[in-house]
């Protein structure tokens, strides 16, 4: 066990999501206690959004299919939450072993309310007081992404993808200094870096635009069209990794 890792003052506040791409078993989620012990470390206060482990949400998808329950999207999102609920917990003691002392968000998800189709949301308001009273409280906050709730306490889900748009929702509503979505790979790329033919060039600095274009399946599109249409940076990265900051504007290569 780590000794110790705890926040010097309140510090500005970094939203980290990490995707179903890093959360591969025991290693993937001690690398992400290890990122976010990092930035505690450095007197930022976290919140760490997560996303279901590779493979948790089609499985449920298959079995809901299985009982037929498509009329059912409330309780399909009820379902599907569970997913992100397991990484919350899981991240959760990653982050006791590493020494960092956290505060995991259990499901029902009432700190983000939602609007539109109940599987395939848009996030309406944040409960900013709520958020920001336990950051204050414990300076690291894991929240399962992907998931929200209707005005009335329905469960709803943001899409396939989700998360992205979890965290980059959460850090417009809070004003946070930095949004870093932590994927597989250290950034966006001309191109899928593991397909066939001419080798892709990585991006130091991408526009939401270029970002829709070349990397679609890497960052959900609503996300990016949020921050777009807010002006609101963000950053894609690997773990550890510098990463492409996704703007106004292109340069390549890194």
């Amino acid at each position: 066990m780590s000794a110790g890792v705890s926040p010097v003052g309140p510090g500005p506040l970094v939203i980290l999501k990490f995707g179903s791409s890093v959360l591969r078993g025991v290693e993937g989620f001690r690398g992400a206690a290890r990122e976010v012990a990092s930035e505690v470390a450095a007197g930022r206060q976290v919140i760490a959004v997560v996303s279901a482990a590779p493979g948790v949400t089609d499985a449920l998808l298959r079995t809901l299919q299985a009982l037929d329950a498509s009329a059912l999207a409330h309780d399909v999102a009820r379902v599907l939450a569970t997913a992100e609920a397991t990484s919350v917990a899981l991240l959760d003691v990653a982050l006791k072993v590493e020494g960092v002392a956290a505060t995991g968000v259990d499901l029902p998800v009432r700190w983000l309310t939602t609007s539109g189709p109940p599987l395939d949301a848009a996030p309406l308001e944040a409960d900013r007081v709520w958020l920001r009273s336990a950051l204050d409280r414990s300076g690291v906050l894991v929240l399962p992404g992907f998931v929200g709730c209707e005005a009335d306490g329905r469960p709803t889900v943001l899409g396939r993808g989700g998360s992205d748009l979890s965290a980059i929702f959460l850090a417009w509503a809070l004003d946070a200094s930095e949004c870093r979505l932590v994927k597989d790979v250290d950034g966006v790329y001309s191109a899928d870096p593991n397909g066939p033919g001419v080798a892709p060039f990585p991006y130091r600095f991408a526009s939401w635009d270029r970002v829709l274009e070349v990397a679609r399946v890497l960052v959900q599109p609503k996300a990016v069209c949020f921050a777009r249409d807010r002006g609101l940076r963000f950053r894609v990265a690997g773990l550890g990794g510098l990463g492409t900051w996704v703007g106004t504007h292109d340069e390549v290569p890194v």
